[in-house]
């Protein structure tokens, strides 16, 4: 019986720590997005230093996008590239000290992934900083379509 009932007190906090973190990404990430419209997702989650993430998105030719990742203060630099399916790296924010946000536009139709790396503090230390981050995406709002 105490087994069970640490069973579901051990998922009641999991779900509480992911529900916290999806209100990160609400309040904190969607606002990272600046004038371009949420696409609707919300992408978070608890990473720790040290650990890497990689997430799969579709983005369609002729729409201007940004990627905005955000986290938690505690946690240190995080090292994120976007990739095309072939591995090559079309951005990679070590050449942009860090930046946490990139705005793109794709010739073709593609899927792409987004590579995160939370880096390491203090690799003396032996107590590992952990905390949410999220990664949103937004579309460039409509203008006028320059004729041709």
């Amino acid at each position: 019986m105490r087994i069970v009932i640490v069973l579901i007190f051990c998922l009641g906090l999991i779900g509480s720590v992911n529900g916290q973190c999806m209100g990160f990404a609400k309040d904190v990430g969607k606002e990272a997005l600046g004038s371009y419209l949420h696409d609707g997702n919300y992408n978070a989650t608890i990473l720790e230093e040290g650990e890497k993430a990689e997430l799969y998105k579709t983005f369609f030719s002729e729409q201007k996008y940004r990627v905005a990742i955000s986290k938690v203060d505690e946690l240190p630099d995080i090292h994120f590239r976007v990739l095309d399916r072939n591995g090559n790296v079309l951005f990679d924010n070590v050449k942009y000290d860090y930046q946490l946000v990139w705005d793109f536009e794709v010739a073709s139709t593609q899927m792409l992934i987004i590579e995160l790396n939370v880096l390491e503090h203090n690799k003396e230390s032996e107590e590992l900083v952990a905390g949410c981050v999220s990664v949103m995406f937004g579309i460039e709002p409509d203008k006028k379509k320059r004729k041709k």
